[in-house]
């Protein structure tokens, strides 16, 4: 469902609206942007106070260091950006995992298939979707700043 109208004339609200019009993919992508580095920021300093010691054995960095700001995707009318982690085992944490002892060796240091045994369960932290819960509650001033954005935009070009 779309709101279309037909505006005749060539008036200043005319000229306005259509430049706004032009502007708002531009004024969007900005402000989606800046929303993605203050998340993927946020993120940063929620991890931090909550894993502690959750370090990637493969690469050494910390969990808290691996959030990154994606790039907008437009899709139809919709505008979507991601934050992503660049940690291997984020889904670990976010998700859980079951705790597995290691596997038994034999007399030539070769590990024995099948000694490996589960030894619990390691729940998930939710950071991120605890976070974004919270976050929906700023949905409305998100638009109402692509809106400001656009306008301004809009001005400076006039």
């Amino acid at each position: 469902m779309g709101i279309s109208f037909d505006m005749t004339g060539t008036g200043d609200l005319a000229a306005a609206l259509e430049q706004a019009t032009k502007q708002f993919p531009v004024s969007t992508e900005k402000v989606l942007k800046k929303e993605a580095r203050n998340i993927a920021k946020d993120l940063k300093r929620r991890v931090r106070s909550e894993a502690k010691g959750h370090n990637s054995k493969k690469t050494g960095k910390k969990l808290e260091q691996s959030f990154r700001q994606g790039r907008v995707i437009r899709s139809g009318n919709n505008y979507t950006v991601a934050v992503t982690s660049k940690a291997p085992h984020y889904h670990l944490y976010e998700e859980g995992h079951e705790l597995v002892s290691h596997n038994r060796k034999n007399r030539k240091g070769k590990k024995k298939l099948g000694t490996g045994k589960k030894i619990g369960v390691v729940k998930g932290r939710k950071t991120v979707g605890r976070y974004m819960a919270q976050r929906s509650e700023y949905s409305e001033m998100i638009g109402q700043e692509i809106l400001n954005a656009i306008l301004e935009d809009a001005n400076d070009d006039a």
